[in-house]
């Protein structure tokens, strides 16, 4: 089932965990699909809201004239990507609700070898609560 992440077809409070990886960053309405999340997560309810992210970036960075696939490849490192999330990120989705409890790989997999999950340790992991 396609699922529009703007405008989900569930009633509020439907889901203990949502997954989302790697789908922010294609959506045009971060905001609307933010307020989806929080909407149709149960109360206490988890989201793993996986994208890429930019430590270096202050600021997610997006522009509506990048609209091309060459310039977005080029901004945004893949052609159908709208923005790159940066340091702003975890302040972005506490706006509508949802509370961090990023941690890193290396923390959550501790006694595990990274290559055998495929996760880069030193990468976080976006887990986000509803409170």
């Amino acid at each position: 089932m396609r699922v529009d992440m703007q405008s989900m077809p569930f009633e509020a409070g439907t889901f203990d965990l949502l997954l989302a990886n790697h789908v922010l960053e294609h959506v045009d309405a971060l905001d609307l699909a933010l307020a989806e999340i929080h909407r149709v997560l149960k109360p206490g309810g988890y989201a793993v809201l996986q994208t890429p992210y930019s430590r270096r970036l202050h600021n997610t960075w997006e522009d509506v004239g990048i609209n091309t696939p060459q310039a977005r490849l080029q901004a945004f490192g893949q052609e159908d990507h709208v923005r790159l999330f940066g340091r702003d990120v975890f302040d972005r989705f506490a706006k509508v609700g949802l509370e961090s409890c990023v941690q890193t790989h290396q923390i959550l997999l501790a006694n595990r070898d990274a290559d055998d999950f495929g996760v880069n340790p030193l990468e976080p992991f976006f887990l986000f609560r509803k409170a």
